[in-house]
């Protein structure tokens, strides 16, 4: 799985877990998923920032490519 698929992924069950919490009225399973979720929050931010760093560093390589190209 690339970082990419599991940023969806995160982003996927962050989003899910936001809609059962409104759902449902059981205190102690809200409070359950959103321990769950917090956590999932918490990766998604660290991913997020793998992500940020791999597209960036692709960005510099495309940049230096077209550099080259151009003969500079």
């Amino acid at each position: 799985m690339d970082i990419q698929d599991k940023y969806d992924e995160l982003d996927n069950i962050v989003s899910t877990l936001d809609r059962l919490i409104d759902d449902i009225k059981d205190k102690g399973y809200i409070a359950e998923l959103q321990e769950i979720k917090w956590s999932a929050q918490n990766e998604l931010e660290e991913v997020e920032k793998q992500l940020e760093q791999e597209n960036n560093e692709e960005l510099k390589d495309r940049q230096r490519e077209y550099i080259a190209m151009q003969g500079f």
